[in-house]
Parts: structure tokens; C-alpha cells; sequence
């Protein structure tokens, strides 16, 4: 599979290049976007005996900025560029930064980016920006884990990645991971290093299709992927497999999420599952919606002196528009789970996180 990935991608790639002469239009120039996401929050928790006092509420933001351009060559191809930079201070300030070349044969991506599995996910809606039960920019009470294909690592690292084009609806896409451990920008310009830096996931590849279409007044969506990777230094290769869904009509969005992860960090039968569902209704400047989901664990894992094998998310909440690009929001966010003792990363028990924010887009 992985010999085919990439094979694939040379071939299209240098198949199109050769097709005929290509002088670029003009020289790339490049766009800014991105994001900027604020919020208020105030928890309610009943964290285990002993645990150290925490701060109950809390003023958080979330953001990135987006330079961008393309230029597309007089035989149609186009070449583009991406460099996200995280708008706070962040050990991974350059999230993702990677070309690609896009024509008729489809788009080839190569650098820091997500995987083919992860960006062709669909999965439950979130009422509100920023807080969300499955694809969450904040997690107030801890890291949790979503439906959104990720194999514990997979995601930045660099990549090749190719998605076909879209036929009928339907679109395949694949990647392939040389060096789990590898993200631009990792080793500098020195390549080489002695002895050989291996470690978590090594040579991994994804592979992934969705389907998409339009029946009248119905949006529909579905999604399904794998990936797999060998865990440096351990027996087992870790592996995931992922579906999702969503519906769209009269101004009510559902949808939902399944993944499973296989033998994580290389230990043969520790597993998890995650599953989402979610209801979201818009009409005009105004949406509401609630949103599920659910982590189960095989083993026991532990966090800092605890352990955890079970935990849920609610939300609750809404959002108005108040202008372009412009959203106030606000709502609940109900998390328990199991924790037998907190941790300086997850809080333990069942904490209601009350919040109100405004997400700006540009």
C-alpha cells in the first residue's frame, strides 16, 4: 500500500508536469487569513478528595494565522503554499506548513499537514466554535479523544499525501510517512544525526474516501479511513479505523463519528474506542445544537499518579452572527470520566464548564 501511495503520487505529479510547457502565469504572492477565538469560562467541579485547589474560572484564546498563495502555470497546473502560525506562544509555533500541485490528476501535498484520514473525516456538529465534544480547539478539563483520525502523533508530521479528484461524489485520498518523528523545521537543516533519532511511530500511511453529494434539499456526507504505522521499539504496529457522517436539510445538521484505535503505544490489545452524535439547527444569524461524545479504553491508562478507562462529553450551546466573520457564542460543557486523581493535565470526576467567547475570521 505504501509502495502504491507514493507511486501513484510520482507518477501524476511527473505525468502532469511533462504533459506540456508550464510558465507561470505570474510569481506566487501570498494572502493572510486565519483566526482568533476568546472565551470566559467558569468550572463547577467535584474533583476527588486531597486534589490541589484550582482556578475556577479562567479568561483562555486560540488562534492561528494563515499565509497563503498559488499561481497557476499556463498548462493549467497549480502550485501553492501554506504556512500556518500559531497566534500564541506554542512549542509547535509553525503548525503546518507545506506545498502542493493540484490539476486535472488531483492535488499532491507535501509537507507538515494532516493526513488524507483525518482531513476527509466527517463527524457530529458543534454548536459553537473553539469548545466542541469532537473536534475541540480547547479542552478545559484535559485532553480528550475525538473520532477524528489521529493515531496518536500521525497528524503535523511531514508528509506526502494525494487526493483524487472528486467522481460521482465520491474521492480517494492516501498518505505515506516516512519518519513519525519528523516535522518541518524538527532536525534543521541537518538531516543527519548519529545515532539514528527513530522513535513512536515509523513509516506509516493512511488511506481514506468520502462521499459527497446534494438530493434536493438534503446535503449528505459520509467518510472512512485507516491508518497504520510501526511503533519504533515495540511488538505491535498501532492502527485506526474511522467512519463518520452528516445531514443536512431545513436548517438541521446530525451527524456522528466511530473511531477505534488498535494496540496503542505498540502494547498488543490495548485498545480504544470514540464515538460522537450531534444535532445542530441554524436559521438566519442564529444556530443551537448539542453534541455527545464517548471514549471507552480496553486497559487502564494512566494519568500522572491516576488511571482512566471511561469518559463523556456534553455540549451545549449557541451561537449568533453578528457581522462578517464575526460570532458571539456561549453555552455548557459537561465532562466525567473516571480519573481516580486529577493531574496537572486532566481533571478527574464530573466538571461543568460554563463559557461565553466571540471567535473572529479573517
Amino acid at each position: 500500500m505504501k509502495k502504491a501511495i507514493l507511486g501513484t503520487t510520482a507518477l501524476v505529479a511527473v505525468g502532469a508536469l511533462a504533459a506540456s510547457p508550464a510558465l507561470a502565469a505570474e510569481k506566487i504572492k501570498l494572502n493572510v487569513g486565519g483566526y482568533m477565538q476568546s472565551t470566559y469560562f467558569y468550572q463547577d467541579s467535584d474533583e476527588p478528595a486531597g486534589t490541589p485547589s484550582r482556578t475556577s474560572d479562567r479568561v483562555t484564546q486560540e488562534g492561528e494565522i494563515h499565509f497563503k498563495g498559488s499561481t497557476t502555470l499556463d498548462n493549467g497546473i497549480q502550485f501553492g503554499v501554506e504556512v500556518q502560525l500559531e497566534a500564541y506562544t506554542n512549542a509547535d509555533q509553525l503548525d503546518e506548513t507545506f506545498i502542493f500541485i493540484e490539476g486535472s490528476f488531483g492535488r499532491v501535498l507535501i509537507g507538515s499537514e494532516d493526513s488524507a484520514a483525518y482531513l476527509m473525516h466527517y463527524a457530529s456538529p458543534s454548536p459553537v466554535p473553539m469548545y466542541g465534544a469532537d473536534s475541540p480547539n480547547i479542552w478545559p478539563t484535559g485532553q480528550v479523544n475525538t473520532t477524528r483520525p489521529n493515531l496518536f502523533g500521525f497528524r503535523d508530521v511531514d508528509k506526502i499525501t494525494y487526493f483524487t479528484p472528486r467522481f460521482a461524489g465520491f474521492q480517494l485520498g492516501g498518505s505515506y510517512v516516512p519518519d513519525g518523528t519528523s516535522e518541518t523545521g524538527s532536525l534543521g537543516n541537518g538531516q543527519y544525526s548519529a545515532p539514528n533519532p527513530k522513535a513512536g511511530l515509523d513509516r506509516s500511511w493512511s488511506a481514506a474516501a468520502n462521499y459527497v453529494n446534494k438530493f434536493g434539499a438534503v446535503d449528505v456526507a459520509f467518510s472512512a479511513g485507516y491508518q497504520e504505522g510501526k511503533v519504533f521499539g515495540a511488538a505491535e504496529d498501532m492502527s485506526e479505523y474511522s467512519f463518520g457522517t452528516s445531514i443536512g436539510v431545513a436548517g438541521f445538521t446530525i451527524g456522528g463519528g466511530y473511531k477505534q484505535v488498535k494496540d496503542i503505544a505498540g502494547i498488543s490489545d490495548n485498545d480504544s474506542k470514540v464515538w460522537s452524535a450531534g444535532l445542530k439547527y441554524g436559521m438566519g444569524p442564529w444556530a443551537v445544537g448539542v453534541q455527545y461524545a464517548k471514549t471507552t479504553f480496553d486497559q487502564l491508562q494512566t494519568v500522572g499518579t491516576g488511571t482512566l478507562d471511561d469518559q463523556d462529553t456534553w455540549i451545549i450551546g449557541g451561537q449568533y452572527t453578528l457581522g462578517p466573520g464575526i460570532t458571539a457564542f456561549g453555552g455548557v460543557q459537561m465532562d466525567d470520566n473516571n480519573l481516580t486523581a486529577s493531574s496537572s493535565t486532566r481533571m478527574a470526576g464530573e466538571t461543568n464548564t460554563f463559557f461565553v467567547g466571540t471567535s473572529l475570521s479573517f
